[in-house]
C-alpha cells in the first residue's frame, strides 16, 4: 500500500524515465486497488525546474572560466611563437627588425612618418611559418599603402590575434582607427586612406615610454629613437639590451575595443600611425573598459600578457605599480628592478 505522496513522487519518476526512452520496468509498474494513479503537480515540476536552473546557474561561470582559461593559454602560445621567431631571425641576420620602417621618398632619408611602414610582424612571417603570404601577397619595394599590398594588408592571420578579444571583425578601416584617437580635424591626406581596410591583430611591439605622436616633432633626415626594444627603423641586436633579455618586454597585447592594431604595418603622414603597430607605456596601462589606444590592454580578466626579450611569456597583473611596467618596457635603464 503507497501513500498518496508516494504514488506522485513514483509517477513524477515513472515520466522521467519514460521521457528519457526507458521503458517502464516491472518494479514502476505499481499498482493499488483502493487508490488512483496520481501524476505530478505543476508546484512539483517547477519546484524540480527551479533546480535544475539553479545548478546550471552554478556550473556556468566554471565553464566560462573553463574556456577563458583555455583561451589565454592559446594567446600564451601565439606570442611564445613570436618570441621563438624573433630570436631565430637574430640568429640569421645578427639583428631583430625594426617596429617599422619610414623614409623619405626621393632621397630615402630616414622619416617617422614616411613610407613604406612596413612592420615588425611583417619581417618575421618566415619565421612563424607564414613565408607563402610573404612571398605571394607582400611587396616590400612598394609601400603599404600602394594597391599592389591590398591583399597582404587585408590578410588575416590567426597566430597575431588573441582568442579572448571579442571583435569578430577580421579588418578594420583608418576611419575606425582614426575615431579611437579622437581626431579633431583631418590629417592630410587621411581623406584618401578613410576606406582603407587592415587586417586586425592583438600583438604590438614595445615603443618604450615615449608617446608615439611625438614623431611628428622628429624632423627629416633623423631616426625617431625611444628607450623600448623597437623603435623607427631600429633594427638592434641583442648586444642593446643592457638590462636583460629577461628583463625586458618585447611584445604586448591590445585590445580592439580599445585600439587597433595589425600586423602589416602603417600608412605614411599621420603621428597615430605607428600605433597600428606599437605599444607604449606612456599612458594607461590594462584598463578593460577603457584607457588609451595607444598603450597596452587585453580581454583576459585582470592582466595582460606579455613576450620578454629572452621568449618567455608573462601575464602581468593590471595592477603592477606603472614605475615597474615602464621599467621593464626599457631596454637599457639600468633599473635595479627584475621581473
Amino acid at each position: 500500500m503507497f501513500s498518496m505522496k508516494e504514488l506522485r513522487f513514483l509517477g513524477f519518476v515513472s515520466a522521467v524515465l519514460s521521457a528519457l526512452g526507458f521503458e517502464h520496468s516491472a518494479d514502476l509498474r505499481f499498482k493499488n486497488r483502493n487508490a488512483r494513479f496520481y501524476a505530478f503537480t505543476l508546484v512539483e515540476l517547477l519546484v524540480v525546474i527551479a533546480i535544475i536552473g539553479i545548478l546550471i546557474a552554478l556550473l556556468l561561470p566554471a565553464v566560462q572560466a573553463a574556456r577563458e582559461a583555455a583561451r589565454r593559454m592559446q594567446c600564451a602560445n601565439n606570442m611564445r611563437q613570436l618570441g621563438l621567431a624573433f630570436h631565430n631571425y637574430h640568429d640569421t641576420f645578427n639583428r631583430l627588425p625594426a617596429a617599422w620602417f619610414g623614409y623619405e621618398n626621393g632621397t630615402n632619408r630616414p622619416n617617422a612618418l614616411g613610407d613604406p611602414g612596413w612592420g615588425w610582424a611583417a619581417s618575421i612571417l618566415p619565421y612563424v611559418e607564414q613565408g607563402n603570404v610573404q612571398n605571394n601577397f607582400v611587396h616590400f619595394d612598394r609601400p603599404v599603402s600602394a594597391s599592389e599590398n591590398e591583399q597582404a594588408r587585408q590578410t588575416v592571420l590567426s597566430l597575431f590575434r588573441c582568442p579572448s578579444d571579442p571583435n569578430g571583425n577580421a579588418t578594420f578601416t583608418i576611419e575606425e582607427f582614426e575615431s579611437l584617437h579622437e581626431h579633431e580635424e583631418e590629417e592630410e591626406g587621411g581623406e584618401d586612406l578613410d576606406d582603407m581596410a587592415f587586417a586586425s591583430a592583438n600583438y604590438v611591439a614595445s615603443f618604450g615610454t615615449l608617446d608615439t605622436e611625438e614623431a611628428e616633432d622628429c624632423p627629416v633626415g633623423t631616426v625617431f629613437k625611444t628607450d623600448g626594444a623597437f623603435y623607427h627603423n631600429s633594427c638592434l641586436g641583442f648586444q642593446a639590451f643592457t638590462d636583460g633579455l629577461s628583463n625586458t618586454f618585447f611584445v604586448g597585447e591590445r585590445s580592439s575595443r580599445i585600439g587597433k592594431s595589425t600586423w602589416v604595418g602603417m600608412p605614411a603622414g599621420d603621428g597615430c600611425f605607428p600605433t597600428l603597430v606599437v605599444g607604449t607605456t606612456h599612458d594607461v596601462f590594462g584598463k578593460q573598459n577603457g584607457g588609451s589606444s595607444h598603450a597596452f590592454s587585453s580581454e583576459h580578466h585582470g592582466g595582460t600578457n606579455f613576450t620578454f626579450g629572452d621568449g618567455s611569456v608573462h601575464f602581468i597583473s593590471e595592477t603592477i605599480n606603472p614605475d615597474i611596467l615602464r621599467a621593464i618596457s626599457t631596454r637599457s635603464g639600468g633599473e635595479t628592478v627584475q621581473f
